[in-house]
């Protein structure tokens, strides 16, 4: 007599649909990464591109950010480069986001590398979270709330509303954003 067939998941299905899905995965990553290929990294963008830069904003707002977050995929968060209070250089890959610990909204610089006049490295930034209101000297790498001077101050992180945030530059700091084509290859 026949055994009657189980319906449902066995085994042998389950293995099944785990190796689809792994090589979906893999194809997915794949094809992103022949994509991204001709991006430059964060590491590669260099100080001249941000002594070329025409430093005009004071103001991005987090729509300006989230439109141009697609332009850097192999960068988490959104380049921008600084131009600061003190007249130094900075690149900065930013969003606006949360702590795992904490429901109020901030502004996070992932990762940042600043530049005296000169193009000797200063300091590297890693994780840094801006309250709200907060004001942050990125010559210093500190806050209003941490010691740093008001005169030297370079960012700050505004909410107008529940869906209008703004990054202000401060003390003569400029922002620019770069176009996708200047961060590719």
């Amino acid at each position: 007599m026949e055994q009657p067939r189980r319906k449902g998941l066995t085994y042998g299905r389950l293995l099944v649909v785990l190796g689809a899905a792994i090589a979906l995965a893999l194809v997915i990553a794949l094809v992103r990464s022949l994509l991204l290929a001709d991006q430059l990294s964060f590491d590669e963008i260099t100080f001249a591109m941000l002594q070329r830069a025409g430093y005009e904003k004071t103001e991005l707002t987090r729509a300006n950010l989230d439109a141009h977050n697609s332009d850097t995929g192999k960068i988490q968060g959104t380049v921008i480069y600084v131009k600061t209070s003190e007249g130094n250089y900075a690149k900065v890959a930013v969003e606006f986001g949360y702590r795992f610990w904490s429901p109020k909204l901030q502004f996070v610089i992932y990762q940042g590398t600043v530049y005296d006049k000169r193009g000797n490295e200063l300091r590297k930034l890693f994780n840094v979270y801006v309250p709200l209101s907060a004001k942050y000297d990125i010559d210093a790498g500190l806050m209003d709330t941490e010691g740093a001077s008001e005169r030297g101050v370079d960012l700050t992180f505004d909410e107008r509303g529940p869906a209008e945030q703004t990054l202000r530059a401060l003390n003569g700091a400029a922002l620019y954003l770069p176009q996708a084509e200047e961060l590719r290859r």
